[in-house]
């Protein structure tokens, strides 16, 4: 009779436990690669086709309201330049949107943060908010959000900005709040893990949300696992590296391509 090694055992079970890891699929933008991103055609179009979460980018208006668009002006994704801190959510959303991606989504508009949270489905699905403007939006989002508390667990918050994501986890305890790093600075040095994990901790958020460049291993992974925080990453269009991403235990993906990535995780 042959006698199976203990070390078998152990790695058998080390594989079923990352196989059965699921692994959250964020659609960058909504579904990105297929329409105008930050549209509500893109977020409806991530739905449909069964992704997880979708992120999006938010800036406050000149008319205190927020609007769903990634850059500080609206001239890459509507070819007309108006920056969206100086004007009103009527003026951005009488741009063209969506005519830059193609034709069919000629007439697609910048929606506003409520015209995005209203095409997730209920009881499935979650939006990431990022935050891409300063502190002032934090107010005026937790008056906007104060009707979704009891559909928490269908919200987080993402940021960039140390002062935005601390402000944002003290406005809406009820959130959770990651912070979002680069690998390298403005100044383009190496971000240093510890400090970062260290950072997030003492401001009280729950995670981090780190790009694909950073130097995936391991030991990283063990790292901010070991400081009681969840661990996201973006963005991933490349199948061989979601898996090796989803084999490190991440507890999300964002792509521009959620169909991709879940074809490459199963």
């Amino acid at each position: 009779m042959n006698v199976i090694p203990p070390a078998f055992f152990a790695a058998f079970f080390a594989m079923t436990a990352i196989s059965l890891h699921a692994v959250e699929i964020v659609a960058h933008r909504g579904f990105s690669e297929r329409a105008p991103e930050n549209t509500v055609a893109a977020f409806k179009l991530a739905w449909e086709h069964g992704a997880d979460a979708c992120e999006l980018d938010l800036h406050l208006t000149a008319d205190g309201e927020i609007a769903a668009i990634h850059d500080k002006d609206t001239k890459r994704t509507t070819g007309v330049l108006k920056v969206v801190k100086d004007s009103t959510l009527a003026e951005l959303r009488a741009l063209d949107a969506g005519s830059w991606k193609d034709a069919r989504h000629a007439g697609e508009r910048i929606p506003s943060l409520a015209e995005c949270l209203a095409t997730m489905p209920e009881g499935r699905g979650r939006f990431f908010l990022e935050i891409k403007c300063g502190p002032e939006v934090v107010p005026v989002l937790a008056r906007q959000l104060e009707a979704w508390k009891p559909r928490a667990a269908q919200l987080c918050i993402i940021a960039f900005d140390r002062e935005v994501a601390r402000e944002s986890k003290k406005a809406l305890p009820w959130l959770k709040v990651f912070r979002l790093s680069s690998e390298v600075t403005k100044d383009k040095r190496p971000v240093d893990l510890a400090a970062l994990i260290a950072d997030t901790k003492a401001d009280g958020l729950d995670g981090l949300d780190l790009g694909l460049k950073w130097n995936w291993n391991e030991e990283m992974a063990r790292q901010i696992r070991a400081a009681g925080l969840e661990l996201y990453v973006w963005t991933v269009n490349k199948p061989e590296d979601a898996r090796r991403l989803a084999a490190l235990g991440v507890d999300g993906i964002t792509t521009d391509d959620p169909v991709m990535l879940r074809e490459a995780l199963k």
